[in-house]
């Protein structure tokens, strides 16, 4: 009896487990569907609006461009590209900084970036750590140099004046409005 029960048990379980599906897809729990599924629901649409000033784009760039420079100087002589990386980000954001600043700032800092990125090809090109002094000397010029001249309280003046685009104004409104003498 207790053989018959062992075979009946032992079938039942070789029968389970050759199923349909593998072995894994049978033991591996199945995800559960969310009670909520969060989704977007847009109620106007048109043309991108900023969401925040000027100013705090320009703030928010140079500090990111402070810090990224930092870490370039840092990784001087060290690893590539972790120098590399903090590079093309310092001059990305001297870059975003340039957007808001008018065209006479704009050209004195347009300088400063083909400096910095003077300096970093020659830093591509250099072998060996020999070259890292003047290197270290010419970004510690630059960022005295963005330092002095770029800062927000020195700029804010030369940022340019904040613009919404609203999109195609004429699509919403009437297209004249009506006077006494018309009516």
């Amino acid at each position: 009896m207790k053989n018959k029960a062992l075979y009946l048990l032992l079938a039942v379980s070789v029968f389970y487990m050759t199923g349909c599906e593998t072995v894994q897809r049978k033991f591996t729990p199945k995800k559960k569907t969310p009670s909520h599924v969060a989704s977007s629901i847009f109620f106007e649409e048109g043309a991108y609006q900023k969401k925040f000033s000027n100013d705090y784009y320009y703030k928010t760039h140079y500090t990111l461009w402070r810090t990224w420079h930092d870490e370039l100087l840092q990784s001087l002589g060290g690893n590539d590209k972790k120098a590399n990386r903090a590079a093309e980000e310092a001059v990305g954001n001297l870059q975003q900084m340039q957007q808001y600043l008018v065209p006479d700032k704009f050209a004195q800092l347009q300088i400063i970036i083909n400096d910095l990125e003077a300096v970093i090809k020659r830093m591509d090109q250099a072998s060996g750590t020999s070259q890292i002094g003047p290197f270290r000397t010419e970004l510690e010029r630059i960022r005295r140099a963005v330092g002095n001249d770029f800062y927000y309280d020195k700029v804010k003046e030369s940022l340019l004046a904040d613009k919404v685009d609203l999109g195609n104004q004429d699509e919403g409104k009437a297209s004249e409005p009506v006077t006494p003498e018309a009516a």
